[in-house]
Formats: C-alpha cells, sequence, structure tokens
C-alpha cells in the first residue's frame, strides 16, 4: 500500500510539472468577440502619388483619420474578461485599385515591395484612447483586371496583431465600458511596379474593403 501510495504521488507531482511546463495551457481558455470594431462592411477609398524612375514606378499614400465613425460598446455582463493573459485581433481585407492610363495595362501583372499598415484605434469620449492595433502586409501582390476595369489582388489580405494582457485589457476596457466610442482606422501604402504596367500620366487610387474580424482573447 505504501509503494502503491508513493507511486500515485510521483505521477500527481510528475503531472503538476507538466502543466507547469506547458504554461498551463492544459486549462487555458479563450472567448472571441466578432468584429470588435465594426469594421466589417466598411472600405476607405484613397488617391496615390505616382512617380516613375526609369523602369521603375513607385506608389504612396498616407491619410490619417482615413477612416472615423462612431461604435456602441460590446455589451457585457459584469468583466467577463479579468485575469485575461492575451489577446489576438484578426482582420481580413480586400485590396482593388484603379488604373487610368493613356498605354496599355495589362490584365495581370505584380506590385513588388508593398508595405501596407493599417493603424486603428479606439477612444472614448473621456479621451481615453487604446493602444494602437497595428496590422502589416508586406512582399508583393499580384493584380488581376477585373470586368470593370479596376484591379484586385488575387491573394486575400490577412492580418494579425497580438497584444499583451496590460494593452489587452485596457482595449477591452474602453470597449465594454458603455455608451460610444470613436473608432479612427490611418492607412499607409507603399508599392512599386514595373513602370510599361503603370506608365508615367497614369493616376491610380485605391479601395481597401474590410471584411470579417474577430478579437480572441484568452486565459
Amino acid at each position: 500500500m505504501k509503494r502503491w501510495s508513493r507511486h500515485a504521488s510521483l505521477l500527481v507531482m510528475w503531472g503538476v510539472m507538466f502543466i507547469v511546463g506547458c504554461g498551463g495551457g492544459v486549462f487555458s481558455t479563450s472567448k472571441t468577440l466578432v468584429d470588435p470594431f465594426g469594421l466589417r462592411g466598411r472600405s476607405v477609398n484613397m488617391n496615390s502619388q505616382v512617380n516613375v524612375d526609369g523602369l521603375t514606378t513607385r506608389l504612396a499614400a498616407d491619410q490619417r483619420d482615413a477612416l472615423q465613425f462612431t461604435l456602441s460598446d460590446q455589451s457585457t455582463a459584469g468583466n467577463p474578461y479579468a485575469g485575461m493573459s492575451s489577446m489576438e485581433v484578426l482582420q481580413q481585407a480586400t485590396l482593388t485599385f484603379f488604373i487610368s492610363s493613356g498605354g496599355n495595362v495589362p490584365s495581370t501583372f505584380t506590385l513588388r515591395d508593398v508595405h501596407l499598415r493599417v493603424t486603428i484605434q479606439a477612444s472614448e469620449s473621456s479621451s481615453r484612447n487604446s493602444p494602437p492595433i497595428e496590422f502589416q502586409y508586406t512582399g508583393f501582390l499580384t493584380l488581376e483586371r477585373q470586368t470593370d476595369g479596376s484591379y484586385r489582388t488575387r491573394e486575400s489580405l490577412s492580418f494579425l496583431d497580438e497584444l499583451d494582457r496590460f494593452d489587452g485589457s485596457a482595449l477591452i476596457a474602453i470597449l465594454t465600458a458603455g455608451g460610444t466610442n470613436t473608432i479612427t482606422v490611418h492607412i499607409s501604402l507603399t508599392a512599386s511596379a514595373s513602370s510599361p504596367n503603370i506608365p508615367s500620366g497614369s493616376t491610380v487610387s485605391f479601395t481597401l474593403r474590410f471584411d470579417d474580424s474577430s478579437a480572441i482573447v484568452r486565459w
């Protein structure tokens, strides 16, 4: 009996050590907020500067307060997010370009050196601001001509920002405080393309449409 008791104690101790070593993940839980910033279905239209340097065309756009609107708080009872450990904010988006050119723009071409940054912030009427949520996309995008003459990216855009418990708790406090908040979105974009694809004298604008979004709160 003593031997069995000793073995059982060792098994319990190993189990506790395993759980601690895994960061308590065995008991971790999460809660999802759908469309926390009310962005789904909204879009931003922006004009881009076009600079042609030899064989390269460079695009640049930067607009603070590109989108601003009021949003009712998330409805919660009590404080269901107390003790959270982290938060992940996910956002899907679609990017469409409109190119007016005297040349022949091909049906498909690539934007290189793309750097798209989307910064989102929520603020209360008391002027308390949330930590900024920053989404970034870097790399290249393949543009395909649509039936309306616009160019849509072949790749869908998937953004992710991770907040620690301090920034996550500060954001939740604003989104669930009661009343309404002001949501502000800042967008900047730089990219380049081969100048035969976007020749000198072209005008370029684009629309960023926000699709599904969620915030995953973890304990």
